[in-house]
């Protein structure tokens, strides 16, 4: 019997667990599905940008998958997105974000955008809204 350590058993169960997400989890949104409605991208958020809220989505963003593509820091560098190649916006850039507003990050943070799922049956509309704050505080750093 080969030596199996802890530490290998914990690797594999990573790989396997990131390979399930790209799998499973970033599955291309059907092109209809990805329509903005006027009133969607005119929402605001009612959720006030404070130091508390952005450490909120900070852990939120952190504790979901968004990193897996996005990156730990928003870099766009997730290991995920270099596996299957896709080219992300680097959040810490103040121009990345400069054109879309609250309520269209909303939208796509919870119906999904491409093969991005959706998180609005694992988040909060209150925790979508911390995301997003902590999202637009990279682009102010």
């Amino acid at each position: 019997m080969p030596f199996s350590s802890p530490f290998t058993r914990r690797n594999s169960l990573l790989i396997f667990l990131l390979a399930c997400a790209g799998l499973l989890g970033c599955q291309k949104n059907s092109p209809s599905s990805f329509t903005i409605s006027p009133e969607d991208a005119a929402r605001k958020n009612p959720v006030e940008l404070t130091q508390v809220t952005v450490s909120q989505g900070q852990k939120l963003y952190s504790s979901s998958d968004c990193a897996i593509c996005h990156g730990k820091e928003g870099d766009g560098k997730g290991v995920l997105a270099k596996d299957i190649s896709m080219n992300m916006h680097d959040w810490r850039d103040s121009t990345a974000l400069a054109t879309a507003t609250d309520g269209e990050l909303f939208f796509i943070l919870a119906k999904g955008k491409g093969r991005m799922p959706g998180y609005e049956k694992h988040q909060t509309p209150g925790q979508m809204w911390e995301m997003i704050d902590y999202i637009r505080s990279l682009g102010r750093k």
